[in-house]
């Protein structure tokens, strides 16, 4: 497993859980931390005195923030404006790379707003093609990605596996194919991974051992990458049990053999 760096995603809220996380440093790598709208300085700078390399992941339609639906255009222009405003602190920080959503609506308007954002390295999430929301995701495919990437000058790629699950269900196409054409067409700087069924077009996360899919053939295709790779284990978490659930859910990967 030295090739891939191991992370846990915690929300700012969640701090509490860093005393834990810093006494399992053999099996945890580093940290994507999730950058609600509500975060202030103080935030920030314990996110610049992490102890273990990290990753900030920007809000989005879970938050209220969706950089292409005009519904969301209020709260999402109040969150890069804020954003903007700490510009100076937030340059103090190194993380890995900033993760955005496209989310839904319209490319160009998503774009534009993307734009607008004065960080780097921001790196683009693919989407499920149907939000839990019940609206339909921008970036769902290679295809649709694209314009993002020709677009914005030195964007990086975040690949959501679950993701991609969710997306070739919804296009009836096999799903490890896809998996294998988003890494063709852009490697990743950064992955997620999560469990999930095969007979939903809707975005969970599960534990990896209630998963449908071939998680083994997933490993080895990490494992065949030709660079480091940075995985995020995105895990339902009982908050009583602390990040028993996450280790958990990463040992499982560690051990998992091909079933015969």
């Amino acid at each position: 497993m030295k090739k891939i760096n191991l992370g846990i995603k915690i929300s700012i809220e969640n701090f509490n859980l860093l005393s834990q996380i810093y006494d399992n440093l053999e099996i945890i790598d580093f940290i994507e931390v999730i950058l609600i709208p509500e975060f202030n300085s103080n935030d920030l700078d314990i996110i610049k005195n992490l102890k273990i390399p990290y990753v900030i992941h920007l809000s989005n339609s879970n938050n209220g923030i969706d950089m292409g639906n005009v519904d969301y255009n209020e709260s999402t222009l109040k969150y890069i404006e804020k954003i903007n405003h700490f510009s100076e602190e937030l340059k103090e920080l190194c993380p890995i790379c900033y993760i955005i959503h496209p989310e839904s609506g319209d490319i160009d308007f998503s774009i534009k707003n993307i734009k607008k954002i004065n960080l780097a390295p921001l790196a683009l999430e693919n989407m499920p093609l149907k939000s839990i929301y019940g609206k339909r995701c921008l970036g769902y495919n290679p295809e649709t990605l694209n314009k993002y990437f020709t677009s914005i000058q030195d964007l990086l790629f975040c690949f959501d596996f679950n993701h991609a699950f969710k997306a070739a269900i919804s296009l009836k196409i096999d799903y490890i194919d896809l998996i294998k054409n988003f890494i063709k067409y852009k490697k990743p700087t950064i992955s997620h991974i999560s469990g999930s069924t095969l007979n939903s077009e809707f975005d969970e996360h599960l534990p990896l051992n209630k998963s449908q899919y071939d998680i083994f053939e997933v490993k080895q295709i990490l494992l065949n990458c030709d660079s480091k790779i940075y995985l995020t284990f995105e895990t339902p978490r009982d908050y009583e049990k602390g990040i028993l659930d996450d280790l958990d859910n990463i040992n499982y990967f560690i051990n998992l053999k091909e079933q015969n």
